[in-house]
């Protein structure tokens, strides 16, 4: 049985882990996708000591640093929790590839894309839709994209693909561009970027790869335009559906208190996964280690 077992392996799970490697607590890090949602960020101008940064470049120094203690934790990428159950002693965490027991659980699982749920959505996944402009963005070199909605991801995609080609559209249900005004002035000064309000997507269509796009307009008419790539910036959701003996709130995110404790006793929780009003990569590293302090004093309570 491990001390802890810390789920999900963003900038919170991450930080965590260096907190509890630097004390040797004896801890499994079920790391998912190293790395988590900033990986997907494409550019980060606001971590302190890290200026103008990517994604990709970013959770590689978080990296750096964790693998300094690779020889006193264990970590297994791509394993993903399914389940939480209370055990005698603990807890017991399920995944595809087995079950792992533990006195005490950190959640730091983070969050996920959200999906339009249209026709074509599911069928032109990673086939002209897709979730991350600064993955695949270099694939639609010169081609007609249209991002759907209109925040701060959305926003950051179009100015992304804008390195790519001239032909985006942002579609938004919204009449106006939501989110950071820095944002917003980037956009509306870039001549590649146009902006539709108050346009519900309806449909992506396509034949073996997408070829276009449907929506109604802000008087309910039916547009089709075509389009060689869809990418989906409707928001993110916490990734909490596994585990379901701790108290969450209407969205899904974990209750915790300002120790990061969950109404289960020895379960903490940190980072987007959470009900903590921001949603950001510096207070995810926060929580994470703030999470892992109580963790430790915990332990170290034990008789």
């Amino acid at each position: 049985m491990y001390d802890c077992i810390i789920i999900g392996g963003g900038p919170a799970g991450m930080a965590a882990s260096v907190y509890l490697a630097r004390q040797k607590i004896n801890f499994l890090l079920l790391a998912g996708n190293l790395g988590g949602q900033t990986i997907w960020s494409s550019q980060i101008e606001n971590y302190l000591g890290f200026h103008l940064l990517d994604g990709p470049e970013m959770v590689k120094k978080f990296t750096e640093h964790l693998n300094d203690y690779e020889d006193i934790f264990e970590m297994k990428k791509g394993e993903f929790a399914a389940d939480v159950q209370k055990v005698k002693d603990g807890f017991k965490v399920t995944t595809a590839k087995g079950e792992y027991k533990a006195k005490t659980i950190l959640v730091a699982t983070g969050t996920k894309h959200r999906e339009l749920d249209v026709p074509g959505e599911q069928e032109f996944k990673n086939k002209g839709v897709t979730y991350c402009a600064t993955c695949d963005a270099p694939l639609f070199k010169d081609k007609q994209c249209y991002v759907v909605g209109g925040g701060n991801n959305a926003m950051e995609a179009a100015l992304f693909l804008s390195k790519y080609t001239d032909k985006i559209t942002i579609l938004s249900i919204n009449p106006e561009l939501e989110g950071e005004e820095v944002l917003i002035d980037k956009v509306q000064a870039d001549p590649n970027i146009r902006f539709v309000g108050q346009a519900k997507t309806i449909a992506i269509t396509g034949e073996e790869m997408v070829n276009g796009i449907t929506y109604k307009d802000a008087h309910d008419k039916e547009i089709h335009e075509s389009a060689q790539g869809v990418f989906i910036e409707i928001g993110l959701e916490p990734i909490t559906d596994f585990i379901n003996i701790v108290d969450k709130n209407k969205w899904n995110e974990i209750e915790i208190d300002k120790s990061n404790a969950t109404s289960e006793e020895r379960i903490w929780a940190a980072g987007d996964c959470t009900d903590v009003t921001e949603k950001q990569i510096a207070v995810a590293v926060g929580e994470g280690s703030k999470a892992s302090l109580q963790i430790i004093k915990y332990l170290q309570s034990e008789p």
